[in-house]
């Protein structure tokens, strides 16, 4: 281990040396508050005349005096090569200012980005195509996929903006501030060296994830605890696992990484009780076998990434469902400890979303302050891919509970559901239903969807309600038709938002006039098929509204009992 004063400017002055950040490492997180202190403390220093200091790099030696790799500082290395990028577009873009006459632009450039082919900083590896393009070889645009890869774009172009407001004179003495800033550099001989340094550095208070605190602690305890002569193999061996997750972590989409951390230790830690990092740390602390501990954990890890990765991008049915509901939290753990057990049988897996979907619909009907968590924690915890049981004993405890079961199920899907969180969700598949032809709600959509009240809701400008609807000779609703029908499932449809407003108030005839010439979905046709008639007029009261609400209620519980899910055991 070296301890290596150093200078910006000479950590890159030179045509041989390239930093890299491996892939289990974090990619670019700095925000527009990192971006904004970087620049201040830059410009207080210059203003002031006072020494500025960047701190330790810790680098593991790969080749020396040629290839490094960046343990700890990635955020600020990358972030100082995204500044001298900016800096360098914006004096660029100042060519004919005599002050910048004898700027040599190119030299800049080959210390800092590219020199005969050899690339200064390589930051994780799925982002490497974009900082090549943007950074290293300034193009004004790239397809950005990553959180990662957006905020390198954004903070290039954010220190452009502000260098843009200095005079060319000042943007010389910044660039020459941060070439003359002091370092250290710390170069490290090997994993063990690395493990043993990150984990000292990040015990010193700073904003990491729980996935990089738990790596190096991870790392740190290998170093602890294995034979002299596999230290170095097995520090390795974790770090490569970790570079399978972090490449996982890109591809995801709704779930981030400390999530799915959690949800892991969810499943296999201590259930929903679980709480903090330091829970893992007892689990590992009472282990006999340590080294083996951290080996099975971390792989079980790496398993439980891709599992997750997989279930975004199911096609089963019911896993459709789920992200079309928003699985919560709670539900995750038992989609974790599924793909364990059923790994690649789609059918078990599908019966288990099943069982998941029904969950969640009700968790979100209902949405009680009581913590449906408490009581599925046993059930999580004795979960060992049994369907059936799990199914019996989820049924049971919902309904013991009652605040999720069979009864007040159905007493809030015949009460008020305007405004729920299941409404929308809920008339799409009704849609499917009477459309029968099979396709999945997340295909279709209709432009600004809303919900109609088909008796409408009483208008807020003071006008009376048309005619068509229950009405009293004052031509209000009373209030039990306002409790009791005009919320109801039974008065709701799904309706597109300019047609929602081209009807508003309008007489019963006319909207059902557009409800049969236009229909967008079905819900809308089949309203004809419940409207009465008085006088020879269409109308539309509690009597249509109770025969619809009849038919959605079957269809909700057809739908959302554990009764019709059907366990297949072979």
């Amino acid at each position: 281990m070296q301890f290596i004063p150093n200078t910006v400017l000479g950590l890159f002055d030179s045509s041989q040396k390239s930093y890299e950040i491996p892939v289990y490492q974090r990619a670019y997180s700095w925000e527009k508050l990192n971006w904004k202190t970087f620049l201040d403390d830059l410009l207080e220093q210059v203003q002031g005349h006072n020494n500025y200091f960047f701190g330790n790099l810790l680098l593991e030696v790969i080749s020396k005096n040629k290839k490094y790799e960046v343990i700890d500082g990635q955020q600020r290395i990358t972030t100082l090569i995204i500044f001298m990028r900016s800096m360098l577009n914006v004096l660029k873009s100042r060519i004919n200012d005599p002050v910048l006459s004898n700027f040599d632009y190119k030299a800049k450039e080959s210390i800092y980005f590219k020199n005969s082919g050899n690339i200064k900083l390589r930051p994780v590896e799925y982002d490497r195509a974009c900082f090549d393009a943007l950074i290293i070889d300034n193009k004004s645009n790239f397809s950005v996929g990553t959180p990662s890869q957006k905020r390198m774009k954004s903070a290039k172009e954010y220190f452009e903006n502000e260098l843009d407001k200095i005079d060319s004179l000042k943007l010389l003495e910044i660039l020459d501030k941060i070439e003359s800033t002091d370092l250290t550099i710390v170069e490290l001989e090997g994993k063990k060296d690395s493990a043993l340094m990150f984990e000292l550095e990040n015990n010193r208070g700073k904003e990491l994830t729980n996935m990089e605190k738990i790596k190096s602690y991870f790392m740190y305890q290998m170093y602890v605890y294995s034979k002299p002569e596999e230290v170095e193999m097995n520090i390795e061996s974790i770090s490569n696992i970790f570079k399978l997750i972090y490449l996982i972590i890109n591809d995801l989409k709704n779930i981030n990484e400390d999530s799915i951390l959690i949800y892991h230790n969810n499943a296999y830690i201590k259930g929903f009780a679980y709480r903090t990092l330091d829970d893992v740390k007892d689990a590992f602390k009472k282990s006999d076998d340590k080294v083996e501990w951290i080996k099975s954990y971390v792989e079980e890890l790496h398993t439980t990434f891709s599992n997750v990765k997989k279930f975004e991008a199911s096609n089963d049915f019911f896993a459709q469902r789920l992200n079309e509901l928003g699985a919560p939290a709670f539900i995750y753990p038992f989609i974790i400890k599924g793909y364990k057990y059923f790994v690649e049988d789609n059918t078990k897996l599908n019966q288990l979303f099943n069982i998941l979907e029904v969950i969640t619909f009700r968790a979100k009907l209902i949405n009680s302050r009581a913590n449906i968590q408490e009581r599925l924690n046993g059930i999580l915890l004795s979960f060992n891919g049994d369907l059936a049981d799990l199914l019996k004993k989820i049924k049971s405890k919902l309904n013991e509970s009652w605040y999720w079961g069979d009864s007040n199920t159905k007493n809030y899907l015949n009460g008020s559901m305007y405004g729920n969180n299941v409404l929308n969700y809920l008339l799409w598949r009704y849609e499917n239903h009477i459309q029968n032809k099979g396709y999945s709600i997340r295909t279709f959509s209709i432009e600004n969807e809303q919900i109609e009240h088909v008796s409408p809701q009483t208008p807020t400008n003071g006008e009376p309600i048309e005619t068509g609807y229950e009405v009293d000779v004052d031509n209000q609703y009373c209030d039990e038709f306002i409790a009791e029908k005009l919320n109801s499932m039974g008065n709701l449809m799904l309706i597109s938002g300019s047609h929602n407003s081209s009807i508003g108030n309008k007489p019963f005839s006319k909207k059902l006039a557009t409800y049969k010439n236009n229909p967008l979905l079905n819900q809308q046709a089949e309203i004809v098929k419940f409207a009465k008639h008085e006088n020879n007029l269409p109308v539309w009261k509690s009597k249509s509204i109770d025969e619809r609400q009849d038919k959605l209620l079957i269809f909700a519980i057809e739908n959302w009992s554990f009764d019709q899910i059907k366990v297949i055991c072979f």
